[in-house]
């Protein structure tokens, strides 16, 4: 995908975002396929009672499988929704997807009477990336909701990742949350 990768965050992250505009719907869509089938396939997926599973943009790895599967197979879901404070997302419980709308950066989120999961209740955080390494760490957009969010919670956490965008190591900063599970279209990596 890259010739090399860049040492410096923002750089990497416009690259990456470059790279993946490039993507085919065609790839796209094989990419979220394999990515659903190595993800539901994992015993930490099928045991966990409640998830947390942030909602996908139209480049991200698309998550709509993961939320039907996890709704029709009686799982709690819960999404983020961005609270007024810069920065900070809440665990909002959702029935089916049809509670959801654009709400801010246009990603969609619960409406704001839904109710609040305690980080303690969710058993299985599934995130989103630009790109991640084999060691478990994930690099986002920048505004560090994520790692906020995951540093308060104790559940396993899973890291949605193209295999063309998985790397032996990324650029880490000392906020930066290590996921337990990488997940790609073509393998699983579990951090040690």
């Amino acid at each position: 995908m890259m010739s090399a990768m860049p040492s410096d965050k923002p750089a990497l992250r416009k690259q990456l975002l470059e790279a993946r505009k490039s993507l085919s719907l065609e790839t796209r869509r094989a990419m979220e396929e394999g990515i659903f089938t190595q993800l539901t396939a994992l015993e930490v997926y099928r045991q966990a009672k409640t998830i947390f599973l942030y909602c996908s943009t139209p480049e991200e790895v698309g998550t709509g499988l993961l939320m039907a599967d996890a709704l029709r197979t009686g799982k709690r879901v819960c999404v983020p929704l961005c609270t007024d404070a810069y920065g900070v997302m809440e665990a909002r419980e959702i029935p089916d997807v049809s509670a959801l709308s654009p709400g801010r950066f246009g990603i969609l989120e619960p409406p704001h009477d839904a109710p609040v999961v305690l980080p303690e209740e969710i058993c299985l955080c599934i995130v989103p990336c630009l790109a991640a390494d084999r060691a478990g760490f994930r690099l986002g957009y920048g505004g560090g909701y994520y790692d906020r969010f995951l540093r308060g919670t104790q559940a396993k956490k899973a890291v949605l990742c193209a295999e063309c965008c998985l790397f032996d190591a990324l650029p880490v900063g000392k906020h930066d949350m290590r996921c337990n599970i990488v997940v790609t279209e073509r393998q699983v990596h579990i951090a040690k």
